[in-house]
């Protein structure tokens, strides 16, 4: 069969995804704006005719990055936790989840520590209309009642829980290590876990 003029070879999936992939690095370690369409083909091997092709945009490929990868990715944490009865139990399984994207994907966690921090970044604006915010609304409900039951630290602001974790999560996987002897994972973890649950509960 002959291939249809201005198709690429291979599989589209894969190499959609290896752009994804290379642009969410490159807005880790770089400014967003500084940012072309040209050093995610250079950063994933190919050119910036097949960007083009599957994107067609920068913006384009930023609302790809949201509504194929990054906010699926959550939306499937935050279903998780909230299938949790328990507030506590809710809290501690965002932590658990959000921790293994964190160790699997760390360019995630370092795009959120340099771009999501300050909801008024160029990224945070693309991505913005994408979250889930009815989710995050029946997390801060269950965030609320966990205060009135008494399990739930009642000095807390039950709309900033779930944001503070997600950061109190990819900051600590993603920077200090200058300040650490030892950036062994697993220790890193066990701050996170130990900092977030027992701020969080009640005692």
């Amino acid at each position: 069969m002959q291939k249809q003029p201005g198709r690429p070879a291979g599989s589209c999936q894969n190499i959609k995804q290896d752009l994804v992939i290379s642009a969410i690095r490159l807005f880790g370690d770089n400014d967003f704006n500084s940012v072309s369409l040209k050093d995610i083909a250079k950063s994933c091997g190919t050119t910036s005719a097949m960007v083009h092709y599957y994107f067609g945009s920068k913006e384009k490929l930023i609302d790809n990055i949201a509504t194929d990868f990054l906010v699926p990715v959550f939306k499937d944490i935050l279903q998780s936790a909230l299938d949790k009865e328990n507030p506590l139990d809710m809290v501690e399984n965002v932590v658990d989840n959000v921790t293994v994207l964190a160790i699997k994907h760390p360019y995630i966690a370092k795009m959120w520590s340099k771009n999501f921090l300050h909801h008024d970044s160029n990224l945070a604006k693309h991505i913005l209309p994408y979250i889930p915010f009815d989710k995050l609304a029946l997390f801060t409900k269950k965030i609320i009642q966990g205060q009135k039951d008494g399990i739930i630290n009642k000095d807390l602001l039950p709309k900033l829980v779930y944001p503070a974790i997600v950061s109190n999560i990819f900051i600590p996987i993603n920077a200090f290590d200058f300040l650490l002897d030892n950036t062994n994972n697993e220790e890193k973890i066990k701050h996170i876990k130990s900092f977030i649950l027992k701020g969080i509960k009640n005692e």
